[in-house]
């Protein structure tokens, strides 16, 4: 079980998937970001969702809309009960496939976010295919908005501003074994 680290769900557990390949970002790691950044009234999509835990943290602090993706229907299901034990009708859209598909249909469909969180595996090859999915799909993020990558100290080299063009790594935070890059759009001047 993880606890929500603030906001209108503070200290609520939510339950957890027992997939060997999911792994959840350490609770002091959830509370410095979303001390560092103010979803309040903003859309937010979180990759790679696993139990859910980024998005009800989200969520709990007043996001205006919230996207989860994973691939697995493990994990979907994971965060489709922890939804329904929060709060069937919170505004959170469950999308259970491949992030290569969901963010190009996304942007087709006139989608932009101003956040965008995203914690693949890490040491899986994951990093390279989510910079070049979001660099072929510019329009996802918004203009100002935030592309928060979640790797290992091992994958943190991976994230090159050159990856996405449209993009500049405004800070990096490390938390014992993670680091957290945040990559802002340049706005279109």
């Amino acid at each position: 079980m993880l606890s929500i680290t603030g906001g209108k769900w503070l200290r609520r557990r939510i339950e957890t998937t027992s997939r060997e390949v999911t792994r959840y970002t350490p609770q002091s790691a959830r509370k410095a970001l979303f001390d560092i950044i103010d979803v309040r009234e903003r859309s937010f999509m979180d990759l790679f969702s696993g139990s859910g835990i980024i998005s009800f943290e989200a969520v709990s602090r007043g996001a205006a809309r919230v996207v989860c993706v994973d691939v697995s229907k493990q994990s979907c299901r994971t965060i489709l009960n922890n939804r329904n034990s929060l709060d069937p009708e919170m505004k959170l859209e469950i999308l259970c496939r491949d992030f290569r598909r969901v963010i190009p249909s996304l942007r087709k469909s006139g989608e932009s976010f101003d956040f965008v969180f995203a914690d693949p595996p890490f040491d899986s090859e994951y990093v390279e295919p989510l910079l070049k999915t979001i660099s072929n799909n510019e329009a996802i993020l918004k203009p100002g908005g935030l592309l928060i990558v979640e790797t290992s100290t091992r994958e943190e080299r991976e994230l090159l501003p050159e990856a996405i063009p449209f993009v500049e790594i405004v800070d990096r935070k490390s938390y014992a074994s993670i680091v957290f890059t945040f990559l802002a759009r340049v706005s279109d001047e």
